[in-house]
């Protein structure tokens, strides 16, 4: 079904541009044009890239298409060239300045070169014009004139060249055009055995090699191979054991050549792995896209949408693909892949945005626009070199398929988020007594990875700000060990090494054994605190007082402080302890006080 799904793709895209592939030709870069006279000698060389800033930028000719592999072909027997556009050495034995190339295969690709457009000229195809042409090419003097003037211009010997007779372009014309599809169809006929194709289902000469695909992987891949005696049954080998035409994998390669280019440009690549998307037929408006860019205006539709309860784009038929690829070795590898409905698709990414809210760090706005992008970020390590490195095995595509069906989040990546949130609150800032700041995303998709499990009870506390209400005692302990950080503050200032720094993972894991300690120094820190702030905000060590005694009276009441926090658990606490001091952030009398426990250094220092 992928495979089809893809070359309807390029279907569509053709009704919608005849220029976007053609099964016979495809779109090249070309540096030279040669322009010949009907009496086959040299008229001229017409430079066809050209300068942009420090980089070169060439032309696009539509270039007679032979697979890659064909050319590739290092036999002499063997040996090919593509059709009226190719390398000035295989064109013209051209290797630079003053050389000219003596090896048998590049004179073997030559001899096929020129006898290809022989074969044109002999079917009757504008006879006027490749008759000189071939004059040309095997007039040694002209070809020497030639081999000058290119070296004069510096010249490559990879250089794409192209010719014209009497200013007439070759690649255009009709006639020529006609044969080369003619050829096209006789080669490709003679190619391989006959099989029912896998896109079209019809009987057709199926190819023995596919095309190369770049963009997947860190080399040239195939998406459908196999070169191993295990792969292969019936006699069959290569690409014969998925029996594709050739028309048909033309039109797979380019759907995938062209969604590859979209979801790089997108950013939707992470760590090897490239996710791509498609419609078949055209939408105004892409959910997927949006859970690249985050676009603050289309994530704000979406969540309309799930709000009132209505659809985007209007309730149809129309499908929906989304396929995750990497690269092992010269081969793909289809990690996942999905089939739904637009409708479908929208209703589940605006969901996906909805369970991500969560207040900032400031304690005031609301924020729902994480990229997928940011929320692998919040998994990655940013000190090591390639810091997706450090994410889970297949999160990308697992964080994709979850937004698109509305699916749980895997345990590993909460457990990710969770190990990323505890090193951040351990290692503190760069500089001493610098604090890390928080990523609003990795808690937005902590509270995701709970509101998705399947283990979720009514009581456990998910909301996007903190629950003055919750009776969830992980939350409970989160928000106390927060409210003891903030006395902490407020009583000593900014000191060298936090509580949190100190004794975060601790407490977030083993409550019970490590808060206790704490409370031992509560008392003084109480004191210090309505001390400090005795002229300015009086009482204020008095409020946390009670702030930690009404805390420990709801963990008392639900059980009391446990010995140990499971793994939601866990995250149930880093949401109280962040929601609690973004709570402190939003009061302005709590951020007053703050700012001038920051200011006044502790006479004990």
């Amino acid at each position: 079904m992928m495979l089809q799904a893809l070359a309807e793709y390029t279907e569509r895209r053709i009704n919608e541009d005849a220029k976007f592939f053609d099964p016979d030709f495809r779109w090249e870069k070309a540096a030279w044009r040669v322009e010949v006279s009907k009496g086959g000698t040299l008229n001229g060389l017409i430079p066809l890239k050209t300068r942009a800033g420090k980089k070169w930028e060439w032309a696009k000719v539509r270039r007679p298409y032979t697979d890659v592999n064909e050319i590739s072909v290092r036999s002499l027997e063997k040996a090919k060239s593509y059709f009226l556009c190719d390398t000035l050495q295989r064109v013209l034995l051209f290797d630079g300045p003053d050389l000219v190339s003596d090896d048998p295969l590049v004179i073997a690709r030559r001899n096929y070169f020129q006898s290809l457009i022989q074969r044109a000229a002999d079917s009757g195809a504008a006879v006027e014009l490749l008759r000189p042409l071939v004059a040309f090419l095997k007039n040694e003097s002209e070809l020497t004139r030639l081999r000058k003037r290119l070296g004069e211009e510096k010249a490559s010997p990879g250089d794409n060249v192209i010719f014209g007779v009497e200013g007439t372009d070759l690649l255009n014309d009709e006639e020529i055009v006609s044969f080369w599809r003619r050829e096209r169809e006789r080669s490709t006929s003679a190619q391989g055995r006959k099989g029912i194709c896998l896109v079209t289902g019809i009987l057709a000469e199926c190819v023995t090699t596919a095309n190369k695909i770049k963009g997947v992987g860190s080399q040239d891949t195939m998406l459908i191979s196999a070169n191993e005696a295990a792969f292969c049954s019936f006699g069959l080998e290569k690409a014969e054991n998925s029996p594709i035409s050739a028309r048909a994998e033309g039109f797979v390669k380019a759907a995938l050549d062209d969604l590859i280019a979209k979801s790089r440009s997108q950013g939707l690549i992470f760590n090897d792995t490239i996710c791509l998307h498609w419609t078949r037929a055209p939408v105004d408006f892409d959910p997927v896209d949006t859970l690249a860019s985050a676009n603050p205006e289309e994530v704000a539709q979406l969540l309309k949408s799930i709000q009132e309860g209505s659809q985007v784009a209007g309730i149809d038929a129309n499908a929906y693909y989304a396929v995750s690829l990497s690269g092992n070795g010269a081969r793909i590898v289809v990690r996942d892949w999905l089939e739904s409905t637009v409708p479908e698709i929208e209703r589940h990414v605006g969901r996906w945005f909805f369970d991500l809210g969560i207040v900032e760090p400031g304690g005031v706005n609301m924020k729902h626009e994480f990229s997928l992008g940011q929320l692998l970020w919040a998994l990655a390590n940013p000190k090591l070199e390639k810091p997706f490195d450090a994410l889970p095995h297949g999160a990308a595509e697992e964080l994709l398929r979850s937004a698109l069906t509305g699916g749980v989040v895997p345990r590993n990546i909460l457990m990710a988020a969770l190990r990323r949130e505890t090193v951040d609150r351990v290692s503190g800032g760069d500089q001493p007594g610098q604090r890390k700041p928080f990523l609003p995303a990795r808690f937005a998709l902590i509270k995701l990875c709970l509101l998705r499990s399947p283990d979720r009870k009514e009581h456990h506390t998910m909301s996007e700000k903190l629950d003055p209400n919750s009776k969830d005692v992980g939350y409970l302990c989160g928000q106390l060990f927060a409210v003891l950080g903030r006395l902490q503050l407020l009583a000593l200032g900014k000191v060298g090494v936090s509580i949190a720094e100190r004794t975060y993972g601790g407490v977030a894991t083993r409550p019970a054994t490590t808060l206790g300690p704490l409370f031992t120094k509560v008392p003084a820190y109480i004191k210090k605190t309505n001390d400090r702030f005795a002229a300015t905000f009086p009482g204020t060590g008095t409020n946390k007082q009670k702030e930690i005694e009404a805390l420990c009276q709801r963990i008392e009441a639900h059980g009391g402080l446990p010995q140990t926090l499971g793994l939601e658990e866990q995250g149930r606490f880093a949401l109280g302890y962040y929601c609690q001091l973004a709570e402190y952030r939003a009061r302005h009398e709590e951020a007053k006080i703050e700012q001038r426990a920051e200011e006044i250094e502790d006479e004990n220092q």
